[in-house]
């Protein structure tokens, strides 16, 4: 029981209320800057409690890391954002990832920051934010590789053959005959594949009549 008792004792006394009320004035200020939109403020305190404190949270990194992204200080924000990204509280975790993922899209990285996304959901399923950005980022990713397929597929350059059966078509199309242009076309492919570097063409012929069948 002493031994008890004289170890809450010097862990009371270790406690330096001077200190206290210094990082609690400090954290005060620090989340009044960032309220009000005070980014530079808020970033000195905060910078002030964790480097000569010593008093490190992770809801005062994050919104240090905010504060720099609002500043547009990215390389800043991108490290602080990183010291927080694992942090064992998911919806700071899910904040973190998320913005990583939006200064990773800024820089072209869109399979970094679709990770990012995706760590984001995990993190926090209530995140609205990572989930939006997730599905628009997969969609716009999706289409690309799509796109990439069908122009490796394409002919690199029209045979003279297709080169003038899209000028028949072209006729056709002029006078409203875009059901035969598009048979032309499909069927001129069949006997010759570079036909399909007008799929563009054929695209477009496909649609039309789609639509004159409505």
């Amino acid at each position: 029981m002493k031994l008890i008792f004289v170890y809450i004792l010097l862990l009371v006394v270790s406690i330096d209320p001077t200190k206290i009320r210094k990082v609690n004035a400090a954290k005060s200020q620090a989340k009044e800057a960032y309220n009000s939109g005070d980014y530079k403020t808020a970033i000195e305190r905060y910078t002030y409690i964790m480097d000569s404190l010593g008093v490190i949270e992770d809801e005062m990194t994050l919104n240090l890391a905010n504060s720099y992204f609002q500043i547009n200080d990215t390389t800043s924000a991108a490290g602080v954002y990183q010291s927080i990204a694992g942090s064992t509280k998911p919806r700071i975790r899910s904040n973190a990832q998320h913005q990583l993922g939006v200064l990773n899209h800024r820089q072209g990285k869109y399979e970094e920051a679709l990770q990012n996304f995706k760590q984001a959901i995990k993190a926090d399923a209530n995140n609205t934010d990572a989930r939006y950005n997730y599905e628009m980022l997969k969609k716009k990713l999706d289409e690309q590789k799509k796109k990439e397929q069908q122009d490796n597929n394409r002919p690199k350059e029209p045979s003279e053959y297709a080169k003038k059966l899209k000028a028949q078509a072209e006729k056709l199309s002029a006078n409203f005959k875009f059901s035969e242009a598009q048979d032309l076309m499909l069927d001129g492919a069949k006997k010759d594949p570079s036909v399909m570097y007008y799929g563009d063409f054929i695209e477009r012929l496909k649609n039309v009549v789609i639509i004159n069948k409505k």
